[in-house]
């Protein structure tokens, strides 16, 4: 499967090296405004989720367990072991999944605006939009995401970085991202219960104004795991990196630079 993916490997150092997942309908890009930091004095390794940005869409329905495969396959062919792994929405997903399955794999876990243990509500809402993308192509589904992703000031204010993530949003495949957003909606059947064997140390953080995977969530995902921490970015939303890098990057760094235990 590392044959089908794309990927990135930049910067250097002594620190840990850190593998860095994207949401459902983006692709590494979303990084871009803070991998040269991240890179500054550590390998950041990032790559296209399957059926995104210019990785292959394998045929056939997706499960979480391809995604775990993508991912496992990268750190072995890089050769990072072990290290440090950061997960945004569905890449949080996948990152937990894959701490939870393999928790010897990883050294810290950061879990980035990620989804959990959501209401019967929640899950229907995540299901009517996975309706509409399949009624109404991916012009809609770009046009949700960005109102809930960002504020109207945020927009007017960042028409370019608004623009350029409307578009990779609409650049995607529709049939393969129907395929990887029900892995989404369907969510991990290891968790919530699964969360308790992740033995790295865990930073839940996501943005207060976050509709989707909310302050609640995060707080409930620091609980659910051994050695969790919570983070909610005050004023911020869904995309931090993009939204404001540098709010993102101070408590980021910090738990990726704490000392790790032995």
């Amino acid at each position: 499967m590392i044959s089908d993916t794309h990927l990135r490997v930049e910067g250097g150092g002594s620190a840990a090296p850190l593998v860095l997942l994207h949401g459902v309908g983006l692709d590494l890009t979303m990084w871009d405004g803070v991998v040269d930091a991240l890179a500054a004095d550590r390998k950041v390794v990032r790559y296209d989720l399957l059926g995104h940005g210019h990785s292959a869409d394998p045929p056939g329905e997706r499960s979480i367990a391809d995604f775990l495969v993508q991912l496992l396959e990268v750190v072995d062919t890089v050769g990072l072991g072990p290290p440090d792994i950061a997960g945004l929405s569905m890449g949080g997903m996948i990152s937990l999944a894959a701490a939870a399955r393999h928790p010897s794999a990883f050294r810290r876990v950061a879990l980035l605006n990620t989804v959990f243990c959501r209401t019967p509500e929640q899950v229907a809402g995540s299901r009517e939009r996975l309706a509409m993308a399949a009624a109404d192509g991916m012009g809609a589904v770009a046009d949700l995401a960005i109102d809930r992703w960002f504020s109207a000031d945020w927009q007017a204010t960042h028409p370019r970085d608004t623009a350029v993530v409307r578009e990779h949003i609409q650049g995607n495949d529709l049939a393969a991202y129907l395929k990887a957003y029900r892995v989404f909606v369907e969510g991990d059947p290891l968790m919530p219960e699964g969360a308790a064997n992740v033995t790295a140390p865990t930073l839940a953080m996501t943005g207060e104004l976050d509709p989707g995977s909310t302050p609640a969530m995060s707080h409930a995902l620091a609980e659910a795991v051994p050695h969790g921490q919570a983070v909610v970015l005050a004023g911020l939303h869904h995309l931090p990196p993009i939204e404001a890098p540098g709010a993102f990057l101070r408590p980021f760094l910090d738990f990726l630079d704490q000392e790790h235990p032995a």
